[in-house]
């Protein structure tokens, strides 16, 4: 999903929770001004959530796998890559802390495949500007 598609979904949820808000609150919402202050209160919210987001989510969210725990995990991972590739089967451990440490690691590393091609087409520029954005978020 790029940036753009997820601001658009959470502003479309920011819009339903302020319909649903006013009609709740028992306004109504078939007058002529009613989508202007549904919008309008949509757009509250969701610069709410942007600045206040951060603070929402405890930082061990940040880091399920460590770097130093990642080599391992990536030899597991690649362990039951090439059973897959060979057997076309490999069972899974059933703990769900490593379950979780799997499914993290793997999206960091779909993740970087993903960035690496997007950095290799994207200008310096208009890096420096998504870093700053994200550089905000952690604010």
């Amino acid at each position: 999903m790029t940036r753009d598609n997820q601001e658009n979904l959470n502003f479309r949820l920011c819009l339903m929770l302020a319909f649903q808000s006013m009609i709740a609150s028992g306004k109504k919402t078939e007058t002529k001004d009613a989508a202007k202050r549904t919008v309008e209160l949509a757009k509250r919210m969701n610069e709410f959530c942007n600045l206040y987001v951060s603070e929402a989510s405890p930082p061990a969210t940040i880091s399920f796998v460590d770097e130093v725990e990642a080599a391992e995990i990536d030899k597991a991972i690649d362990r039951h890559i090439k059973e897959l590739r060979t057997k076309e089967t490999t069972c899974l451990p059933e703990d769900k802390k490593t379950l979780v440490q799997f499914y993290d690691r793997l999206q960091q590393r779909k993740s970087r495949r993903m960035l690496w091609l997007f950095c290799a087409k994207t200008s310096g520029e208009i890096l420096a500007d998504l870093v700053l954005e994200l550089l905000d978020e952690e604010i």
